[in-house]
């Protein structure tokens, strides 16, 4: 139990470092183990996003570089463009068929990245949109 590493940002700009485990959309509460050892209750209401990472701390220049060009899709789903309302971008592909309601999975564009799978919450978000 708590074998992931992952990143907790609240719509409040607060940040958890922490482990958890995978869980699914539809829950509206997720626990986890801070680094500290201590127990949270994570409202999926009050989260920003989820990023189950691979490290705590990163090297911009190795887990920021540019992916390389898409050969084939090797992640099922629809690329899409999530503009927060902070003004933060983000890129993936996502298994979602039109504009999300409830909280959903997105799977970074970059191989690279330090982010295994994001959690977003549609609360958090200024636009959504399907790309190309």
């Amino acid at each position: 139990m708590f074998d992931e590493k992952v990143v907790v940002r609240f719509l409040d700009g607060s940040t958890l470092k922490a482990f958890g485990d995978n869980f699914l959309p539809g829950e509206t509460e997720v626990m986890v183990r801070g680094q500290d050892e201590k127990l949270h209750t994570v409202s999926l209401d009050a989260v920003k996003l989820i990023c189950f990472v691979r490290a705590f701390t990163t090297d911009s220049q190795s887990t920021h570089r540019p992916p390389p060009p898409l050969l084939f899709q090797a992640v099922p789903g629809r690329r899409v463009t999530l503009e927060f309302s902070d003004g933060e971008v983000v890129e993936g592909m996502a298994t979602l068929q039109q504009e999300p309601q409830r909280g959903f999975f997105v799977t970074p564009l970059n191989p690279h990245s330090n982010n295994i799978q994001i959690y977003v919450n549609p609360k958090a978000l200024k636009r959504f949109r399907f790309s190309s």
